[in-house]
């Protein structure tokens, strides 16, 4: 009986971890990531009234500094019914598909509108303890699933 109490504390722990994202410094780095870009982004373009961004499940949800509306982390499985249901009357950026090698990181980031959607990828590289942006061209934006 011990032994199963024992189990089912272990289980919930272990399940309660994943469901709320284990971090660590991956997660900490893909957010630094994210939050230079974002930063970048915005200073360049102009606001938005949301900011969507694509997470792994085992990633910890941070603040990205975005203050002027909603941010909402999307998991694999909830992008698409995101996408296809959000208020398309809303401004929005959508922060996803990012690849980290050895100090160099790119970052897709849609632009999207009543006018359509802009894609851009952005190269980002660690200089100190900061994130700067070091390329910045278009790119094909990422299918929308409302269209």
């Amino acid at each position: 009986m011990k032994r199963r109490a024992l189990f089912m504390i272990l289980f919930t722990f272990l399940l309660s971890a994943l469901a709320c994202g284990t971090g660590g410094l991956g997660a900490r780095r893909n957010n630094d990531i994210r939050r230079a870009a974002l930063a970048y982004e915005l200073s360049a373009r102009g606001p938005v009234d949301e900011v969507l961004v694509a997470f792994g499940l085992t990633e910890v949800r941070d603040n990205l500094g975005f203050e002027g509306g909603n941010t909402i982390w999307l998991d694999r499985f909830a992008q698409s019914e995101y996408l296809r249901q959000r208020n398309k009357s809303q401004t929005y950026l959508f922060l996803h598909d990012l690849n980290y090698d050895d100090g160099t990181a790119t970052l897709l980031i849609d632009r999207g509108d009543a006018a359509g959607i802009q894609g851009r990828k952005l190269t980002l590289r660690r200089e100190g303890d900061s994130w700067q942006v070091i390329s910045d061209v278009l790119s094909e934006a990422s299918p929308s699933p409302a269209e």
